[in-house]
């Protein structure tokens, strides 16, 4: 994965994931800039007392949600600095291309579906869908672009300045079985309340909180508005899948946990149930098939299934900027998808992302 850009990390600033931004704004100062690695180091620091009091209750969340505003306002300051301070004319950022525009390859059903399905239930406050299909299909890049597309980043291509009105925040985590269905319960809770920022240990008994108890203690959900939305990626790999117990977890999850009323001005939340098999796996395919045939409360998108030579050729066609003439695209299509006629879709983004990082190092340092 490319490292990402000044834009990325200012874009990650915008979107209140500052731990995430600092960490990512490290790496590149310490490749461009290393003589600026003390200012990083500091607002590193402050962020991490802010955390540590806000957790222990020495600050509330309003004291703390003010605390990363100033930190994000300095850090963009900071990289606006360094920008005017690049030797040279300030690279241009206008024709290079954002790496999720990997994950815009096909999947032009399961979007559709999802938009039909979403759009029937505009004014809900929590969502739940089923991403199934060979584990080597690309759940999470599935994933990500309805994620980046509910924020209109995936249209940004033709709009070097566009600037969104709203946030689409991701979590992901991973729905770790057990054999003792409290447990699984349990853990999956923990994983959320990790993901959200909220110390586990502090808010016992899991068991008795719900989606409104979660969203109100999570750092990561503050200033968030009712334009904004907070997607949820929960990975069930054929490891940890169950006929039984992954159906009756995911069903008291969404009953017992999301189904609760929520503040008319809070995010819409959306969650991903992705279940992934090895598609040689007759038993737990034919499984996962009859479960998401059969569910009601759970909105099963079409299955993700392989990528043709023609859904390829029409991202191309699409990103033309990349290879303006046709004998450019061909020649990327022969160098990377040449000798097969259908690809896995984690094959086709890693060499989608390949493509992209190669023409973005002609516009960004």
């Amino acid at each position: 994965m490319p490292a990402p850009s000044l834009s990325d990390i200012s874009q990650q600033l915008t979107d209140g994931q500052t731990d995430i931004a600092l960490e990512a704004l490290k790496l590149w100062v310490l490749s461009h800039a290393p003589d600026k690695l003390t200012e990083i180091d500091l607002q590193l620091a402050r962020l991490n007392t802010s955390k540590s009091d806000y957790f222990k209750g020495l600050l509330t969340r309003e004291e703390y949600a003010v605390t990363l505003q100033r930190i994000n306002q300095g850090v963009l300051v900071f990289i606006g600095e360094i920008r005017a301070a690049a030797d040279g004319p300030a690279p241009s950022t206008g024709d290079a291309l954002h790496d999720y525009h990997c994950h815009t390859c096909d999947r032009v059903d399961q979007s559709d579906s999802f938009g039909r399905i979403f759009g029937a239930a505009a004014g809900k406050k929590a969502h739940f869908y089923y991403l199934y299909g060979d584990e080597r299909q690309s759940h999470e890049g599935m994933f990500k672009r309805i994620a980046y597309d509910l924020e209109g980043r995936l249209l940004d291509y033709l709009n070097p300045e566009f600037s969104s009105n709203c946030k689409s925040l991701q979590f992901e985590f991973t729905f770790e079985f057990s054999n003792d269905l409290d447990i699984y319960k349990k853990n999956i809770l923990k994983s959320l309340f990790a993901a959200l920022g909220i110390p586990v240990n502090e808010h016992e008994p899991l068991l008795d909180r719900n989606l409104y108890y979660a969203a109100e203690r999570s750092p990561k959900l503050q200033g968030l508005t009712a334009r904004d939305f907070v997607s949820v990626n929960l990975h069930i790999s054929q490891f940890d899948w169950d006929p039984q117990l992954t159906p009756e977890a995911a069903g008291w999850f969404i009953k017992n946990f999301c189904q609760v009323d929520l503040p008319a001005n809070s995010p819409t939340f959306l969650f991903f149930f992705a279940l992934e098999y090895d598609e040689g796996d007759e038993e737990v395919k034919s499984q996962v098939e009859a479960l998401v045939q059969r569910t009601d409360i759970i909105q099963a998108l079409p299955e993700l299934d392989m990528v043709a030579m023609r859904d390829i050729g029409r991202w191309f066609e699409k990103y033309k900027k990349i290879a303006p003439t046709t004998r450019d695209r061909k020649a990327l299509m022969d160098e990377h998808f040449r000798d097969q006629q259908e690809f896995y879709m984690e094959d086709v983004e890693m060499s989608l992302l390949k493509i992209i990082d190669d023409y973005n190092k002609r516009y960004i340092r």
